[in-house]
């Protein structure tokens, strides 16, 4: 993590405009609760993005539509079938589109590939906002297609990654780029970014525990398949969304795992850095090829 490029920029997504973080700042101290629940339904409220990327990667590749509790998600794949198959996977706010460039190398490394929207998100219906939508949606999209030996996932998307192997999805590696590794520093973060004072933000963590899972628990990582699935986290020094110690919480939770920091390209536009994209093809890569040596090795004991 040393000898960083020294580059410099911010993509971060702007939550409230500075008079509404002033009003937040004002209402939290005065109505603490009440404010929670406003902040949690921001939460819960993704932002929509799509423009036309969406008509783009259907011109490209298969468009379907899965249904994922009544509600309609959008995927698409490329590649040949019985290819290994990648699934790519966007963050909170995001769309499938963000990772379209890691497409091309993907197949040129000999892999399929399956990227989609999140449920709110993109061309894809319904409302879904936290982790554990996130990991909902990842285990209906490869439960729906075959051959998934891995998955590119960034930000919330890397997240619910994460904890869905964690939980018992069963994949050969992952490359998780901008993903938070403690919940509870992440939400003290989101809470001083909304203006959120100290009661507010307890009322939110104690909402969203509630309603969900204790962020204890989630922050307790353990039960990660270190034996089974190789993982390489990548984080930027300029990230303004998830704070880059988060690289060394991660790294260190999963022994043998490869960390990438790069700097200058913030949240976002890590994701189209040329750099991420060849090392992280490489990683999977060399997994593949493994498999395959380890296959002939198989074939010619037999034999």
């Amino acid at each position: 993590m040393k000898n960083l490029p020294k580059k410099s920029t911010t993509d971060r997504i702007e939550l409230l405009s500075p008079a509404q973080r002033r009003w937040v700042a004002l209402s939290a101290r005065v109505f603490p609760g009440w404010t929670a629940r406003r902040a949690e339904a921001l939460l819960l409220r993704p932002p929509r993005k799509r423009g036309r990327a969406g008509e783009v990667l259907s011109a490209w590749g298969q468009p379907e539509r899965i249904m994922v509790d009544g509600h309609r998600m959008a995927v698409w794949h490329f590649g040949a079938p019985r290819r290994p198959r990648v699934v790519l996977v966007h963050g909170w706010g995001g769309y499938g589109g963000q990772l379209a460039g890691w497409i091309a190398p993907l197949l040129g490394a000999g892999f399929a590939v399956t990227l989609f929207d999140q449920l709110g998100h993109g061309d894809s219906e319904g409302r879904a906002g936290t982790l554990p939508d996130f990991i909902a949606g990842l285990r209906a999209v490869t439960a729906a297609v075959p051959d998934v030996t891995a998955v590119v996932a960034h930000s919330m998307g890397a997240a619910g990654a994460l904890h869905a192997v964690r939980e018992g999805l069963a994949v050969d590696a992952l490359v998780l780029i901008g993903s938070p590794g403690n919940f509870d520093r992440h939400l003290q973060t989101l809470s001083r970014r909304v203006g959120l004072g100290r009661r507010a933000h307890q009322s939110l963590r104690g909402r969203l525990e509630r309603r969900y899972l204790l962020i204890a628990e989630i922050d307790a990582l353990q039960g990660l398949p270190v034996e089974r699935t190789r993982a390489m986290f990548v984080h930027d020094a300029d990230d303004q969304e998830v704070d880059f110690s988060h690289l060394a919480t991660l790294h260190a939770a999963w022994p043998g795992s490869e960390a990438l920091a790069t700097r200058g390209h913030g949240h976002h536009r890590v994701l189209r850095a040329p750099e991420v994209i060849a090392r992280s093809v490489a990683f999977l890569a060399a997994g593949l090829q493994q498999e395959d040596r380890s296959q002939s090795e198989e074939d010619e004991e037999a034999a």
